[in-house]
């Protein structure tokens, strides 16, 4: 027979079996409340990460907003609102040069749409001008009715109101920050607005994706936690563990966000620094020439130090142009035949009067085995320079700078490496900005406090080439010794040959200029005025048009062989250089078609180029015009 359990027994086993009972509903309880107090934590950390971001975003666009519209507001005037009202008036030269204005101010930073906008006849508002292109889709003509979704901010400030929105707003066109401002009569009547919106595209995917994560990571959480409760102790240990390294990732996150945006405002502040000190030159240069017109050698000496400080501001903006096209992935290297020891040379030769300037020894040493490599050139003696130019900026007077570059045997037949490596006694680095050293935006010190002008942008324009050219960079400083920068690159070893027809077509002919004809297409009047001054100094003869249909009124109007070559702008009003050009080359009068057209624009990157020649131009020669270089192109063609 089987053994019934004592009642002593039996009131043990029904105790321990409450409380295991009271145990595991504990257990559960608490992986519960874990679960919700985690969800309510990631919302919350959530909620604050995306209204802060939201917030930053706002008051950045905010104060964008704010210097567009001053900036706008000083070339308005209460006659434009007045007399602006339809299409017709596009016709009008004050039209047609405030809205190449506005389509300037809205390219300046990332501005969608700016425009101007006043009560129309009937009590709607309606658009006067549009910032936007002019082939744009969604351009607004005068007397266009205001899209229903900015009507409330329009009235608001057309009412006298200024209007910010102070979240993303979801238009038809797109995520947008939308600022309107009223615009008033000396009376202080309101007689029209200034609207703009900003592209928030961006952040709201940002805010976008990052809610996703949070509601993944919530999920993630909860499934996990719950299968802890089924599961033992040691999975919820383990568990507490994975969320400990995932807020510990986030700080980080949080903290390299910080780092990033603390880099990005030292950027600016060097950038506006470095970009105001040689403007301030350039303005109090040019009052001075003015002042002493009568004194030539005095005038000339003023003219040099606004070029040299004009170079100094292009170098700067160079430097920022060229950093965001490797980042985008739009630079592409175009090897060439090359003398390697010419290239060092060149370089040498340019920094000279700048190591002559601060009284600075330069020792040369070169071990070149394969005299004539295939390379970029002209990326290439943006490395050099940059390292050279940094080694003269951060030595003082009387230091030495050592220079050397030698080839050594690659793995590969017909390669070699090229090494390149500059050395100096200047103020050295610490090993903790040496970790920083290729990031963008970053300097050890700004330019005001090391004396030393520049962005920061250098360092990191020659670690991202010299990757892009498979090669590496190495650093060795120390803080009031000095720095040594090494670079290894490979390259492709080339024959003498190889370079003789890169050298043919580099040479001018040295064709005459004198009494050939010019069609210079130039919508604005400065870059015009300059042009043509330097043009008619070789003793040309020009003649302007000021936006494309002109130019081709001109060309069809003027006799066989009459003009020479057209220098073309590209960004021009009613008709822009690239649609010109494919409408000359299209023309019946073989000839006139046939006619040498060479780019003459801002738009100076490869790239560029490339749409000019696609267009079916000649060449490409990049503003601010260099003489030494347009010289030779245009006795290439005439």
């Amino acid at each position: 027979m089987e053994e019934q359990p004592q009642p002593l027994e039996k009131e043990t086993a029904e105790i321990n079996g409450s409380k295991t009972h009271r145990l595991r509903v504990v257990i559960v309880f608490l992986f519960l409340l874990t679960v919700f107090l985690v969800s309510v934590y990631t919302f919350i950390l959530q909620r604050n990460y995306s209204e802060n971001t939201l917030e930053s975003a706002v008051e950045w666009n905010t104060q964008c907003a704010d210097a567009i519209h001053k900036l706008v507001l000083q070339k308005l005037t209460g006659e434009d609102y007045k007399n602006i009202s339809t299409i017709a008036d596009m016709q009008s030269e004050r039209y047609q040069r405030l809205q190449k204005e506005l389509s300037e101010l809205r390219k300046l930073n990332p501005t969608r749409y700016l425009y101007t906008a006043k009560m129309g006849a009937d009590g709607r508002p309606i658009y006067l001008i549009d910032g936007l292109d002019l082939d744009a889709k969604d351009f607004a003509y005068p007397g266009t009715y205001i899209e229903k979704e900015m009507v409330p901010y329009i009235e608001a400030a057309l009412a006298g109101e200024t209007v910010y929105s102070q979240e993303i707003v979801d238009t038809a066109w797109g995520d947008i920050f939308t600022a309107c401002y009223p615009v008033r009569e000396d009376t202080g009547e309101v007689i029209g607005a200034i609207c703009m919106e900003m592209d928030m595209e961006h952040t709201y995917k940002l805010l976008e994706q990052s809610n996703r994560a949070a509601v993944k990571m919530a999920m993630f959480a909860a499934i996990v936690l719950v299968l802890f409760a089924l599961g033992a102790y040691c999975l919820i240990q383990k568990s507490r563990t994975k969320s400990e390294e995932q807020q510990e990732q986030l700080q980080k996150a949080v903290e390299a966000a910080d780092a990033a945006n603390e880099a990005k405002s030292v950027f600016l502040f060097n950038v506006s620094h470095d970009i105001r000190t040689p403007m301030n030159a350039i303005i109090g240069y040019a009052e001075l020439a003015d002042r002493n017109l009568d004194k030539k050698e005095l005038l000339r000496s003023y003219l040099e130090k606004i070029g040299i400080c004009g170079q100094k501001m292009l170098s700067i903006l160079d430097n920022v142009l060229e950093l965001s096209r490797i980042e985008t992935g739009n630079v592409v290297l175009e090897e060439s035949a090359a003398e390697a020891e010419s290239v060092l040379d060149d370089c040498l030769h340019m920094v000279s009067a700048e190591i002559e300037k601060k009284h600075q020894t330069l020792t040369i040493s070169k071990d070149i085995i394969y005299p004539y490599i295939y390379m970029d050139i002209s990326r290439f003696t943006e490395i050099i320079l940059n390292l050279i130019s940094n080694a003269i900026k951060y030595t003082g007077e009387g230091g030495t700078i050592r220079c050397s570059v030698r080839q050594l045997p690659a793995q590969k037949d017909g390669r070699c490496i090229q090494e390149l490596s500059v050395s100096d006694n200047g103020i050295g680095m610490s090993e903790e900005f040496q970790k920083h050293i290729f990031e963008s935006f970053t300097r050890e010190r700004s330019s005001t406090v090391s004396g030393v002008e520049g962005t920061g942008l250098g360092m990191g324009i020659v670690k991202k080439l010299v990757e892009m050219m498979h090669g590496e960079i190495k650093i060795h400083s120390r803080v009031g010794e000095g720095s040594t920068f090494t670079i290894r690159i490979p390259c492709r070893i080339a024959a003498f040959e190889d370079t003789q027809t890169k050298r043919a077509q580099v040479h001018p002919n040295g064709k005459p200029l004198a009494g050939k004809r010019i069609l210079l297409a130039e919508d604005n009047d400065l870059n015009a005025e300059i042009a043509i001054a330097l043009l008619e100094e070789e003793g040309l003869l020009v003649e302007r048009a000021a936006d494309g249909v002109k130019c081709m009124e001109m060309l069809e109007k003027a006799p066989a062989h009459f003009y020479d070559l057209i220098l073309m702008d590209i960004q021009m009003p009613i008709l822009g250089g690239y649609d010109t050009t494919r409408k000359i080359r299209r023309m019946a009068d073989a000839e006139k078609a046939a006619i040498p057209i060479i780019a003459m624009t801002a738009n100076a990157f490869a790239e560029d180029k490339q749409r000019a020649l696609a267009a079916g131009m000649n060449d490409h020669v990049a503003k601010p015009i260099d003489m030494n270089k347009l010289i030779p192109t245009l006795q290439k063609y005439i």
